[in-house]
């Protein structure tokens, strides 16, 4: 039953990569009581104490149990069913805001144990408000579809739900019997803890030791930081990071191996349990995207890497290196044009770059601010990362570690796509659409940073400036569709494994690793041992609805091509795009998709991107003859 997603919009770590040289970072991470309330998220909107959160997790356990007076009920009539789900939803909204509130105050500082404790309880009441659920999809299913359309048709207030109901027709064929589900829903908890487990070792309990940055000065390095090292102009700090991170994750392979084919394995358990023949079956067609989009994606880009083997040639060139190390993959390879940024000026460059979605969206933009939405700085035991998480009645929060780069505006203009789309959707939908899809959700994001490049780019001053946008947009590209394929294609290839009865070992993902990253970047750059174990460290492999990557790549896609839109055509593009926010999951998202203006049901507009990917590397070659050009004639 999809009333209740709170898990849905942990929407993390943004895929801009936009280059930027290493800024001034401090030597020791502050603790969170160091920094400013100004830029710390509000909380106390949901809940103004731990005391307010216990006062509703009471509430919560004096109602569950009013859920199964439904029970047996549904098919008596259209009023009887009508006010089965407004009960629901009314105990939804409670567990969603102690589950989500419970989230985020332990993402705040994960080493404050009575939080994780506080987070672990609100997993646990969440399975038990699945459990108490168990019956309701059976017995709506059992109901006869005629006679379920003559309640719709006659009952007032029941229309509003028929999408929903038509959502869950859709289950039809995958729904247990009420035993049955409230047995998953009770292995629910126990076999979702892997995402927990690897939060804990990746915020909590790996360390990375000291390296010495730009300036000869020795500072931390953390998750947070380690994106700021690998822009460095410095190999060598470049080098020490990557070596030295990715060492710390290599003295935990087997574990992180261990956790992760539990992950694996339980999700294959639960697909099979509900009749799927494969998990990644399950992925696609629970969130109603036909199984070919992921198909044609892998096949598509796979077979479209020549052109990011060409751009990583042309990368090896201008940086002046015998070969490409992969540490050597995001340095800038012209002289970056922004730097040192202040989170204040950030958040006026990102206004300024959204002017094209219009003063609505922008009100919203300023009013998050104002309201406390934003967790802008990395303080000690902070989760790694950015996203934003919510619920139906709460403020959008968004989280980030801003450190003064270009790619954390990138950031802050990505995750604000994420909390304006769900401000839109609750604001206009009511609560049962008050969510969307994933599929959607990266668009969002996505859209906001190809418009944020696309201003750049139409405001280049020099050959040099338009050479260092263009690398930092093949970059952003190459993160968003190259990169996020080649972790889907790991993905569909580990569980395929599982799938066939065989192990997942770390030498076994490791070697799976590698093969994947030998298919897309062929020899245009150089790895070592240590690359393999890359896998270990990406946290969207954990995440309760794996094979979420694919869909940063099909929202790279549909964004780049709304974005020319948005600019290109003005007013009927933007209302087009910002009723495609406003539906939430009122439609199926290929056909809210379609009516925004892009169709992803063919491998064309993939092929397109490929095409689009392979001129703008044609047009930086032509942009650093240019700087050389210039450079000549200079006296």
């Amino acid at each position: 039953m999809p009333l209740c997603k709170p898990l849905r919009h942990l929407l993390a770590i943004s895929l801009m990569t936009l280059m930027c040289p290493l800024t001034a970072v401090a030597e020791d991470v502050p603790e969170r009581s160091q920094i400013a309330d100004q830029y710390k998220w509000d909380l106390t909107d949901m809940y103004r104490n731990a005391s307010a959160w216990e006062d509703d997790k009471a509430k919560l356990i004096a109602l569950l149990p009013s859920i199964a007076d439904y029970r047996g009920r549904l098919g008596n009539d259209g009023s009887t069913l009508l006010a089965a789900i407004e009960a629901i939803q009314a105990v939804e909204t409670i567990v969603a805001n102690l589950y989500v509130y419970a989230g985020l105050k332990n993402f705040e500082d994960t080493r404050i144990s009575v939080n994780g404790a506080r987070f672990s309880e609100a997993q646990g009441l969440y399975s038990q408000f699945q459990q108490a659920l168990a019956f309701f999809s059976p017995e709506l299913l059992s109901i006869p579809e005629d006679t379920l359309a003559h309640y719709v048709a006659t009952t007032p207030g029941l229309s509003i739900y028929e999408h929903y109901l038509d959502e869950t027709a859709r289950m039809r064929a995958y729904t247990l019997s009420e035993a049955e589900e409230k047995l998953l829903a009770m292995a629910s908890d126990p076999l979702s803890k892997f995402d927990s487990v690897f939060t804990a070792i990746d915020s909590s309990d790996l360390q990375f030791g000291r390296i010495v940055d730009e300036a000869g000065v020795e500072v931390e390095l953390t998750t947070s930081r380690y994106g700021a090292f690998l822009h460095s102009t410095d190999r060598r700090v470049r080098k020490d990071a990557w070596t030295q991170l990715f060492e710390g994750y290599q003295t935990l392979n087997h574990t992180l191996a261990a956790n992760y084919e539990g992950h694996v394995k339980s999700r294959v358990f639960f697909a099979r349990a509900r009749g799927f023949d494969s998990r990644l079956q399950q992925a696609t067609y629970t969130n109603a995207i036909p199984i070919e989009v992921f198909n044609n994606l892998i096949t598509a880009v796979r077979a479209g890497s020549g052109p990011l083997q060409r751009y990583l040639k042309l990368r090896e060139s201008a940086l002046g290196v015998d070969r490409l190390e992969v540490w050597d993959m995001y340095a800038p390879i012209v002289e970056p044009s922004l730097a040192n940024i202040s989170f204040d000026e950030a958040k006026h460059i990102v206004a300024e770059a959204l002017t094209p979605l219009g003063d609505e969206y922008l009100d919203i933009y300023w009013k998050g601010f104002d309201e406390g939405w934003v967790d802008a700085l990395a303080n000690r035991g902070k989760r790694g990362g950015a996203y934003s998480w919510g619920t139906y009645t709460s403020k959008p929060y968004l989280s980030m570690n801003f450190e003064g780069t270009l790619n954390n505006v990138s950031t802050l203009a990505h995750e604000y796509g994420h909390s304006i789309h769900s401000y839109l959707t609750r604001n206009t939908q009511p609560q049962v659409y008050g969510d969307y899809r994933t599929f959607i959700a990266e668009i969002a994001s996505m859209t906001n940073e190809a418009i944020l490049m696309q201003k750049m780019l139409t405001e280049a001053s020099s050959a040099a400036e338009r050479a260092y946008l263009l690398s930092s947009y093949l970059d952003e590209f190459r993160g968003g569709f190259y990169r996020q394929a080649s972790f889907a294609d790991f993905e569909a290839r580990a569980h395929a494994k599982v799938e066939a009865g065989e192990a997942l070992t770390a030498d076994v993902l490791n070697a799976l690793y590698a093969d994947v990253f030998s298919d897309y970047y062929g020899d245009a750059v150089h790895t070592d041992d240590l690359n393999q174990i890359e896998w270990s460290r990406i946290p969207h492999f954990l995440r309760g609805d794996n094979f979420y990557v694919y869909q940063y790549s099909t929202s790279f896609v549909a964004a780049t091509a709304l974005a020319k839109q948005i600019l290109e055509e003005g007013e009927p593009a933007r209302k087009r795009y910002l009723a495609m926010l406003k539906s939430g999951s009122n439609d199926y998202p290929i056909e809210l998709l379609k009516k925004a203006g892009v169709d992803m049901t063919s491998a064309e507009p993939i092929k397109a991107t490929v095409a689009v990917f392979d001129d703008l590397v044609g047009q930086l070659e032509q942009a650093l003859r240019d700087m050389a050009a210039t450079s000549a004639i200079k006296p």
